[in-house]
């Protein structure tokens, strides 16, 4: 049976970043690479509004994206 192995995590913080000329909105990422494996959601989700209160920017979603190892 194959077996999973979480290896790598990276965040995303998304900014709202105005509007285009369509009126459609338009965001802006910041990504941190080598998050710990178990970085818990609420850390995750912690450390993101820390960060956002720096930025000019208001915090629209926080997304987290997990790299795994698949071997037999």
């Amino acid at each position: 049976m194959a077996q999973v192995n979480l290896t790598n995590s990276r965040i995303s913080l998304i900014f709202d970043n105005g509007v285009n000329e369509n009126g459609k909105p338009v965001t802006k990422a910041k990504s941190f690479a080598n998050v710990a494996v178990s970085a818990t959601p609420d850390a995750i989700r912690q450390f993101a509004e820390a960060y956002a209160s720096l930025q000019q920017k208001a915090l629209v979603r926080v997304t987290r994206t997990d790299l795994n190892d698949i071997s037999a």
